[in-house]
């Protein structure tokens, strides 16, 4: 139960590039299995029919989804030969989301804070009735996004069930809350006493001056003494209703089980509509708000981040998309473990199997980071931005795009092998607007020219600012 790390993007799960970049236009060819699953009636009376539809997909996965009466909406990935299963209960409201309902501003990490506050009800520790059924739980907290995460090899259908219950039926009990702030509050110390953490933390407020992005996920020890249990209970009410969440299973499960058990969960639950976000972007200009931080911290050897901060924002889910798909590429065309920079840095000395690059994107902002360990920052950072130059002068390595894309396209595949990665993929698509995987499809519709737009719109100097850590 831990805020998304450095490296990750808004939403990412660990190891899921396919959660990451959907967002955008329908299409695809039907799902195998085709047809619908029966329809289903809601229990305990009404007339309403709810069926599950399958979902069209280019992959051709046997995906299923319902939009339930009160406003969930479930998906379900049916795999029989499955082992394992896996379900990914989301909120599409994650750190940034800090406008109340009503009025005024939530604390930094009032999102990070609700998630640990939900594990504990009046049974007591909600992870030890999981262990009862031979399941796993756990979640994180985003920028954009919380996630409850569920896993067994055993029936799904109870950890789906227990999973439900305790995201949507909290107890916020005073005495609770104080012992789970001790606990972030100790958590909170040990990123501060990470040096990774600390470098990417301060780059974005080198990045930002207003967006909450700038904000640790987790929240500062002055910020989690603000949070009490009307807070808590105000942004539950107003993020964790039925027409924000959805649920997504993957694994060898019935999909019309699992929508008779939803909607037995659900028929409680008042249907809603209309959604209202509790994001702002604060006004949040163009430029930078600082060009350069340094930090003294117990470390051995420096290190040295150079961010660049998104100056292209909306667009739409699909553009959206492509501008992550494309920036990654870009990135690791430039700067990968293949590429010529890199070999040259290396065998310079100026960079080590630290070094790193990566982009985070979302309709109301966005920032590629790159760097890592090395003996001298500001040779590294003049190096970094003089490859930048150089590509926008003379062009990218177009031998390395293909390259590039068929790694990227091949990974994505594999990564459909994971039931956990398929049922984040399910819950990031759903609040991104888009058809699930449709970033398989993307990718290869990315070409050269698209990467050197993108080089040119989004690696201005203007955009970039550098953090640095130095030994104490």
């Amino acid at each position: 139960m831990a805020p998304v790390r450095p490296g990750h993007g808004a939403r990412d799960p660990p190891g899921a590039s396919l959660a990451t970049a959907e967002r955008g236009a329908t299409g695809g060819r039907g799902a195998r299995g085709g047809g619908r699953v029966a329809a289903q009636r809601i229990p305990a009376g009404g007339h309403l029919e709810v069926t599950l539809h399958a979902i069209e997909n280019a992959l051709e996965l046997s995906l299923w989804e319902a939009r339930l009466p009160s406003g969930l909406t479930l998906r379900v990935d049916a795999r029989p030969g499955r082992r394992t299963g896996f379900a990914a209960f989301g909120v599409d409201f994650g750190s940034i989301d800090r406008r109340l309902a009503g009025g005024g501003e939530a604390p930094a990490g009032t999102a990070h804070f609700l998630e640990h506050e939900l594990f504990e009800d009046e049974q007591g520790d909600v992870s030890d009735r999981f262990a009862a059924l031979g399941a796993s739980a756990n979640a994180m907290t985003g920028f954009v996004g919380t996630t409850f995460v569920a896993s067994t090899s055993g029936d799904m259908l109870p950890a789906v069930k227990l999973l439900l219950e305790f995201v949507q039926r909290p107890a916020f009990e005073a005495g609770h809350i104080e012992r789970e702030r001790d606990v972030i509050a100790q958590e909170i110390a040990m990123y501060e006493d990470d040096a990774d953490w600390r470098v990417f933390e301060a780059l974005l407020r080198c990045l930002y001056a207003r967006h909450p992005v700038r904000d640790n996920i987790a929240g500062t020890q002055q910020s989690i003494g603000l949070i009490d249990a009307e807070v808590l209970s105000r942004c539950h009410g107003a993020a964790y209703r039925p027409d924000n969440l959805c649920l997504a299973v993957s694994g060898p499960v019935d999909p019309g089980a699992v929508l008779e058990l939803a909607l037995h969960d659900q028929q409680q639950r008042a249907p809603c509509d209309g959604f209202s976000s509790l994001r702002d972007d604060a006004g949040e200009s163009a430029e930078v708000a600082s060009r350069s931080v340094s930090l003294v911290l117990p470390v051995e050897r420096p290190r040295l981040v150079l961010g660049i901060k998104e100056r292209v924002l909306g667009g739409g889910p699909l553009a959206v998309a492509r501008r992550q798909l494309s920036t990654r590429m870009l990135l690791d065309v430039l700067f990968g473990r293949a590429s010529a920079a890199f070999e040259t840095l290396y065998g310079e000395g100026l960079v080590d199997e630290s070094f790193s690059a990566s982009h985070s994107a979302e309709a109301c902002f966005g920032f590629s980071s790159i760097g890592g360990e090395t003996d001298d920052p500001e040779a590294l950072d003049q190096r970094l931005r003089e490859v930048l130059k150089r590509a926008a002068r003379d062009g990218i390595d177009r031998a390395a795009h293909g390259r590039i894309r068929n790694k990227l396209y091949g990974t994505l595949m594999r990564a459909l092998d994971q039931p956990e990665t398929v049922a984040y993929g399910l819950v990031s698509s759903r609040f991104r607007e888009m058809p699930p995987f449709r970033a398989v499809e993307l990718v290869e519709s990315i070409s050269a020219e698209d990467l050197m737009q993108r080089l040119h719109e989004h690696m201005h100097e203007s955009a970039m600012a550098r953090a640095i850590v130095r030994p104490e």
